[in-house]
């Protein structure tokens, strides 16, 4: 592998060393080769994509970005794009069509066997975040009443076509999911045993419609490698395996990374993504944002008399401000994870709530001395210190219950709870920082006033 990183393709192409450079190929993994292209231009892939084997050349295809997918195929001859198209997993060509203008799509559609177009419109069918378009047909079934010997048999016959033959699942004459064994329950049993014998007849299964953040859970919190896909009438019709569940794993991660930074979601990575595209995905968030801080302009205008006459007050904005968003930030990015991993749910609202109570006070407390003391270098006027500490103190505990309370909220009303976090619960915090600090000030000092 080291030997092939270091090889210059290019060159290769250059100097016609095709021959080499297909003996190379073969011997790589996809990544490698995925690797190894990844500098090239779309012509000089194309080249490469001439040599690979069918099925690595499926594969290194599924990972390109989806422009280099589209103009690749631009590029390819009929032949070529047909063998790579049927030699891709179905739930990988759905992805890849998913992302592709419809006319595309048509065309692609016809270089499929109709069974393959068949599976493939019906994965396109299902809902775009459901299991159904993220499972695959290609799982290893066997019938319960079978021996041992027979499975053996069969696997032996269609097992090189499946996605895995280590998890097996039992079905009946209808094809309802009966169980779910393993390999090494076969190779370690007798030859006459009956597989209905030996499988798990209370399988872990979901339904073609659920989420697939569900399915992600279902297969962390038990340890699968794969997991049984049924219809509303338990019948079998696919299976999603560990891979997929990583792809799905990274997506979501980024989606909420993006929510979080008040950025709207793009598919594609940053390099393959249009200035255009970036600015809007970014645009309609900062107008959003610019709107909310102007209303905290009317909040500090509001109390502009209160400032002529106490100025030093106008010197802690800032740190209000910003260990309002702060607390409220750490806060939601914490109830977010929780509740994304299942570690929260609603029904714990009141167990939070008496928490964060407590560690808001805390907290509040610890920083309030050290407002007191920083207070203390600016002035000696010992009201003026209790404003501001109490205006901290009140600050930090509501930022706190807000911020674990906002995702909550968030969900309740449909809304990606990722949404409410990073800038924007950063500038609902600095409003009600400043309605909280002006108005604690104005009632403490209002004989200086």
């Amino acid at each position: 592998m080291k030997f092939a990183m270091a090889v210059d393709v290019k060159k290769l192409i250059e100097y016609g060393q095709l021959k080499f450079l297909k003996e190379l190929l073969v011997e790589q993994e996809p990544a490698t080769v995925l690797e190894m292209i990844k500098e090239l231009p779309s012509e000089e892939i194309l080249i490469v994509f001439r040599l690979l084997p069918k099925d690595t050349a499926a594969i290194v295809f599924t990972e390109l970005e989806t422009d280099e997918q589209l103009k690749l195929l631009s590029l390819f001859k009929e032949e070529k794009a047909k063998e790579i198209i049927e030699n891709m997993d179905p739930d990988d060509r759905v992805e890849l069509f998913d992302e592709m203008p419809a006319n595309v799509v048509k065309k692609l559609l016809d270089y499929l066997s109709p069974e393959e177009r068949k599976q493939t419109l019906t994965l396109l069918n299902f809902p775009e975040d459901s299991a159904g378009r993220i499972m695959t047909p290609y799982y290893l079934d066997v019938k319960a009443n079978m021996t041992v010997e027979r499975a053996l048999e069969h696997i032996k016959k269609v097992g090189n076509t499946k996605e895995t033959i280590y998890t097996l699942f039992a079905i009946d004459e209808d094809r309802k999911l009966s169980g779910v064994l393993e390999l090494k329950d076969l190779i370690f049993s007798d030859s006459n045993t009956l597989i209905k014998e030996l499988m798990n007849e209370d399988p872990i299964y979901v339904t073609v419609f659920q989420d697939r953040e569900e399915v992600y859970q279902i297969m962390r919190d038990y340890d699968l490698l794969a997991l049984p896909v049924t219809d509303s009438e338990k019948r079998l019709v696919g299976i999603v395996t560990i891979d997929d569940i990583v792809d799905v794993i990274e997506d979501e991660a980024t989606e909420d990374i993006q929510k979080m930074a008040a950025v709207g979601v793009t598919e594609s990575s940053y390099l393959h993504t249009s200035i255009w595209k970036l600015v809007k995905s970014r645009v309609f968030w900062l107008i959003t944002l610019l709107v909310l801080e102007s209303a905290v302009g009317f909040i500090i205008d509001g109390y502009s008399e209160v400032l002529q006459k106490i100025t030093i007050l106008a010197a802690f904005i800032p740190t209000i401000n910003a260990m309002g968003g702060n607390t409220g930030g750490q806060i939601s990015a914490i109830m977010i994870r929780s509740m994304a991993i299942g570690d929260v749910e609603s029904s714990d609202m009141k167990k939070i709530f008496y928490k964060e109570m407590i560690i808001g006070i805390i907290l509040g407390s610890i920083l309030t001395v050290i407002m007191a003391l920083r207070a203390f270098v600016s002035t000696q006027n010992i009201m003026i210190i209790l404003s501001l500490s109490a205006s901290l103190l009140i600050v930090i505990l509501t930022s706190n219950l807000l911020g674990a309370f906002l995702p909550f909220f968030a969900k309740k009303i449909k809304i990606d709870p990722a949404v409410i976090s990073g800038p924007l619960i950063s500038t609902l915090m600095d409003l009600i920082s400043m309605s909280v600090y002006f108005s604690v000030s104005t009632i403490l000092l209002k004989n200086y006033l």
